[in-house]
């Protein structure tokens, strides 16, 4: 017999498969990340008020725990904000969890330092591995040194540099024109600062 476990759903309260919750719970975090951040709260309220409205359709005194069968039925019925289905693969999951981290990082560094113009890019030949620690200093006006000392110390004591560098490698986008370089270094993009980097090797 599957663990169940009690949640509240869209103010209504359910008895539901703990193996359930758990596709249901990453199917919210998926289709929150699609959604715009203008009025993104009041769109997951209304997607869970609607998702309980179903489960609370499927729920019977004959049945009454929710299972995984409902729950994947009501996710191909709402579907994503983008119009296709939610992937519940084990990459699809590291993407969302990678681009949640990325989302995380820019978001502290806002609120430590300001609200940036810039965006985080990863720069391209710059004489490291994949441009991180570069892109990094570009955004927070810091000396790359800094930056891959940081890294090396975070690897020492817990082995968690290694693992930040390799997600921000594959969620960071690379620098691939002048634009986006002046959009690292928060500079305004003008015929000026793009013959300036017109010359970089992308």
């Amino acid at each position: 017999m599957k663990p169940i476990i009690n949640v509240g759903i869209g103010g209504k309260s359910f008895v539901i498969e703990e193996d359930a919750y758990g596709k249901l719970k990453r199917y919210f975090e998926a289709f929150k990340g699609n959604v715009s951040s203008a009025g993104k709260n009041e769109v997951m309220n209304d997607l869970e008020e609607r998702v309980a409205e179903l489960l609370a359709e499927k729920t019977t005194q004959y049945k009454d725990v929710v299972d995984m069968a409902m729950v994947n039925a009501i996710i191909k019925q709402m579907g994503m904000p983008d119009g296709e289905e939610f992937d519940d693969s084990f990459e699809a999951n590291f993407r969302r969890g990678a681009s949640r981290f990325a989302e995380g990082v820019e978001n502290a560094a806002n609120e430590v330092f300001g609200k940036s113009e810039k965006r985080l890019f990863r720069k391209p030949h710059s004489g490291g591995l994949g441009g991180v620690c570069s892109g990094l200093s570009a955004y927070f006006n810091v000396d790359t040194t800094i930056i891959r000392l940081i890294f090396i110390l975070l690897f020492i004591f817990g082995c968690s540099g290694l693992l930040i560098y390799i997600i921000l490698w594959i969620i960071v986008p690379k620098a691939k024109s002048p634009v986006d370089m002046c959009m690292m270094y928060g500079l305004p993009v003008t015929p000026e600062n793009i013959e300036r980097f017109s010359r970089e090797n992308f």
